[in-house]
């Protein structure tokens, strides 16, 4: 079963607390259903669910979940059901082959991110997000998927087209990863049939499977008795039950009843090993995994059970992190975990990722701490921490009850359906929790430690790039580092005592010199007597969360060429060293529960930092921001364990197709400048830490450089002293100063196109980019995004719908700005080798056609509401308004422009389209770039 700790970021949900149910009860009784959901099942046996929620506002989520996988195939029809999840879209009782996603982009959607689907080992689901105010749109959503569930025509020549799309997904997903994960799957799932039915298929049945064998899978497997609806958002719960029983009630289950799948992985005695190496592979590491009975669900002890198995995977991880950041540490980073392998199994995982050769000692050091785990288990203050933490994040889903998400709904009913996943409510929950985290003792954790932690059904999975320098542990070698381990004689976990507050002494506070008020954005914007401005947006998008970022004009860009790599290292080196004299490992212990952080960051134009955090917790989160301008750590080990990881990250570079084509893609598009090369091995031996250092504290010692943006939850007044404390007692040099410097990264002129040879499988990757240098304007960006738009519409219904030779094409803008001249036009596209180049020619037809005529009506139509759509749910979103002020402030811009959204996608035409073809895409201006596989 999942974990609670993944399970609470989506159990977020319900009404007011005094309506839900209680839960002092007998521990054997079930978990309730949240009384918040209308769910029941038809006479087919198809099961439902429906809520009414408005986050978003004036959208709906559809799901229609099938109890159908890649574990129901037939030897014969392996990867069907991910090609029956493709014929979905191509041709239904309702919609010719091609209307589909036609239509629903019609009405603002985008295929991805609003109509999708996956295959997984057992199951299907189908996923819609529709706006509701369009008249019978949410009513053809529902037809839809009832056409999905009974009404799919699977006609042969579709079937045909469809097998390359299919492929290319296969082909996209080729390389080190698919490799590697061949050879852990048969032994982690040790005779079981989930290595043998890898959702994709297999490329040989793929290709010559008949028609027949899919329609048959359709039949066999597509039942209402194995289905589920799925509907939550800004709907009238009744007419949408309505509409669910008069749609789905017509669908009909086979006579012949479904037979049992073979879904189980046996237990086994002993410790199964894999060892996966990799001429691409790019890292070591090594797992140990615990395989045992699945756990019962269901019940409230179940429930229980889950929260204290929940605590100790917080604290382990804790565990892991101090250790992680010693100097004699034996690996780079370690995790814990537990998961579900299938009904019948669950497991934990420990796992480490260590330097390459590390394999074995990370190994040893994990089998010990697992030792000291079993042994001496947890002290009472590492419990209390996690109870903490728990504690926090089910108040802080408490608090968000009304404002969260629809998708994260409708994917716990999903979940409910499929896996019988608990789905009691986050009033359930939180009662639950509270009721339950006290009386759970240190005696308890450890005793789930044990067993979690038990001998018997264990694997052991090494990952190791393969090179001639470097020697690979054996199997024997393995066992012998896993006993090795287990034979230290281990004493009890210590930790140091930490101090109780971050900061020792406050701040002074600054004065407030100016305010004023911007009514149109709803913002006001405050100036300190240090010089910093404060634009504040208070909303009510969320009820607990604020977010913030503090920033300056200059970033790396103020670097000298030959301390760049040090300029965007230097918040690295302080996260890892601490702030206010407070090591890393420490600064979690002092802030135990408290939901907040402030990172400093530096990008090639601006630095600063920025955070989020409850509003109970804003003052930590200014508190943090202060320490990171004031007190930056500087620690001799943290650099040295920074050198560690960095080494560790580039030591395979180039191994790694996609990194050697990233790389030469940035040379080439910058001229070769120096800030697209590659951080190397020689590089990294020499890093400078006294430049580092500088840098930073050369960027953060001003706050009249800054300019601060507050949005979420709170009011002006009371966050306002806050504010003057921690922001406008910041030491300053009383003007602004820093700004950024023009590098001169100029796009070659001409045409060039390069061929990198990496890589082993049948595969390529291009990209093909166009020098744009648009003005700063917003109705100029709109236009602009908008043939980037209606060209990959164009090139989707050309290069996959119509040819079928590739599984996505992308196109895009971009730039570096306020850097000049780095505006680029993208298109990226993966295809087999030998279709690649024609693909390219294709592509550059599509564009030399759209620069002699209009573009399609339809594409532009589609492209514009897709975008207003888009507008919509954003401007509810606080993360939009704080990169939007941010941004507009950067590039010195009017901030009302952001109101005028709709104006601007307005008077894009066919016509405009057109023109932006002909002034952003030079045919004597481009770069192309095609990763082939290597000699």
């Amino acid at each position: 079963m999942r974990t609670v700790a993944a399970r609470v970021t989506v159990f977020l949900f319900g009404l007011a607390i005094s309506a839900a149910p209680a839960v002092s009860q007998r521990l054997d009784q079930p978990v309730p259903f949240d009384t918040a959901v209308t769910s029941g099942a038809l006479s087919n046996g198809l099961r439902y669910y429906i809520r009414h929620n408005t986050r978003p506002e004036k959208r709906v989520v559809l799901r229609l979940a099938v109890k159908a996988g890649s574990l129901d195939e037939a030897d014969d029809q392996q990867g069907l059901a991910h090609v029956l999840e493709h014929m979905a879209f191509n041709g239904t009782t309702n919609f010719k082959p091609g209307e589909l996603v036609k239509y629903f982009e019609s009405a603002g959607t985008r295929l991805g991110p609003h109509v999708n689907a996956y295959t997984s080992f057992a199951e299907t689901v189908y996923m819609l997000e529709l706006p509701t105010e369009q008249d019978g749109l949410v009513a053809k959503g529902l037809v839809t998927l009832a056409d999905f569930a009974g009404g799919m025509t699977l006609d042969s020549g579709e079937i045909d087209q469809e097998r390359g799309v299919v492929l290319e997904e296969w082909r996209l997903g080729l390389g080190a990863g698919s490799r590697i994960r061949d050879k852990q799957i048969p032994v982690l799932y040790h005779q079981s049939r989930y290595a043998q039915r890898l959702p994709i298929g297999k490329p040989e049945i793929l290709k010559t499977f008949k028609p027949e064998r899919l329609r048959a899978f359709y039949r066999q497997h597509y039942r209402p008795d194995r289905m589920a609806v799925v509907g939550v958002g800004d709907i009238d719960v009744a007419a949408m039950e309505k509409m669910v029983r008069e749609t789905f009630s017509a669908l009909k289950n086979p006579s012949q009843p479904l037979g049992t799948r073979d879904d189980a992985v046996p237990l086994h005695a002993g410790t199964l090993v894999s060892v996966a190496t990799d001429p691409e592979a790019q890292r070591s590491s090594v797992s140990v995994v615990r395989k045992r009975a699945a756990d019962p669900d269901g019940r409230v002890v179940d429930y229980r059970r889950d929260l204290v198995e929940s605590l100790v995977e917080q604290m382990i991880n804790e565990r892991f992190q101090d250790m992680a950041q010693k100097p004699d540490a034996k690996f780079l980073g370690a995790g814990a975990f537990g998961d579900s392998l299938s009904p019948n199994a669950d497991a934990f995982h420990l796992r480490a990722g260590v330097t390459d050769g590390g394999i074995e000692a990370g190994l040893t050091a994990l089998a010990t701490e697992a030792q000291r785990l079993r042994q001496h288990g947890f002290g009472a203050p590492e419990l209390e921490r996690a109870k903490k933490w728990m504690l926090a994040s089910y108040e802080r889903a408490f608090a968000e009850r009304d404002k969260t998400e629809s998708g994260s709904f409708a994917g716990e009913y999903v979940r409910h359906f499929l896996d019988g996943e608990p789905s009691p409510g986050i009033e359930y929950e939180v009662k639950a929790v509270r009721e339950f985290l006290p009386g759970i003792t240190v005696e308890e954790t450890n005793a789930a430690i044990r067993r979690l932690l038990g001998d018997g059904s264990r694997v052991l999975l090494a990952v190791s790039p393969q090179k001639p320098d470097l020697q690979v542990p054996t199997e024997a070698q393995l066992h012998a580092a896993l006993a090795a381990g287990e034979r230290v004689a281990v004493t009890a976990w210590t930790e140091s005592e930490t101090r109780k507050s971050l900061l020792e002494t406050p701040p002074a506070p600054g004065a407030v010199k100016a305010r004023r008020e911007i009514p149109e954005l709803g913002v006001t914007v405050v100036t300190f007597s240090n010089g910093v401005d404060a634009w504040l947006k208070p909303t009510d998008f969320k009820n607990d969360q604020v977010l913030f970022t503090m920033y300056a004009k200059g970033g790396s860009s103020l670097a000298p060429p030959e301390r760049f790599t040090e300029a965007l290292l230097s918040t690295s080196h302080v996260m890892l060293s601490g702030v206010a004299g407070l090591r890393a490992t420490e600064i979690p212990r002092v802030l135990a529960g408290r939901l907040a952080q402030a990172l400093p960051f530096v990008s090639l134009n601006t630095h600063g930092i920025s955070g989020s955090s409850t509003p109970a917790e804003l003052e930590t989160a200014l508190q943090l921001l202060y320490a990171e301008f004031t007190a930056p750590g500087d620690d001799s080990d943290a650099f040295g364990l920074l050198k560690k990881q960095l080494e560790a990250a580039v030591a395979n570079r180039e191994r790694n197709p996609m990194a050697v084509f990233g790389e030469r893609l940035a040379q080439l598009n910058s001229s070769n400048h120096y800030t697209s090369q590659p951080v190397t091995s020689e590089r990294v031996a020499r890093l400078d830490r006294d430049a580092m250092v500088r840098f930073y504290r050369e960027r953060f010692s001003s706050a009249a450089d800054f300019t601060l943006f507050v949005v979420g939850a709170f009011k002006i007044d009371d966050v306002l002293p806050l504010l003057a404390r921690y922001v406008g007692g910041l030491p300053s040099g009383g003007r602004r100063a820093s700004t950024f410097k023009d590098l001169g990264i100029r796009f070659p002129t001409g045409v060039h196109r390069e061929k990198v040879e990496k890589g082993r499988e049948p595969k390529t990757q291009t990209i093909l980019t166009f020098y744009a240098d648009p003005p700063v304007d917003e109705l100029e960006m709109v236009k602009l995004h908008a043939a980037t738009d209606v060209l990959e519409l164009s090139l989707r219904d050309l290069l996959r719908e119509q040819l079928g030779q590739t599984y996505t094409v992308s196109a895009g803008y971009s730039d570096l700005r306020p850097q000049a001249g780095t505006g680029r036009v993208t298109v990226s596209f993966g295809a087999a080798p030998e279709n690649a180049d024609a693909m390219i020619d294709r592509i550059l037809q599509e564009v030399k056609r759209m620069q002699r005529e209009p573009a399609s009506e339809d594409y532009v139509n589609r492209t514009k509401e897709s975008s207003r759509r888009a507008r919509e749910v954003s401007e509810k979103q606080n993360n939009y308004w704080l990169g939007g002020l941010q941004s507009h402030h950067v590039m010195e811009r009017d901030p009302l422009l952001m109101l005028k959204a709709d104006e601007r996608i307005a008077r894009v035409t066919p016509a405009v389209v057109q023109e932006m073809f002909r002034k952003y895409f030079p045919l004597d201006r481009y770069t192309v770039v095609t990763l082939v596989p290597g000699q």
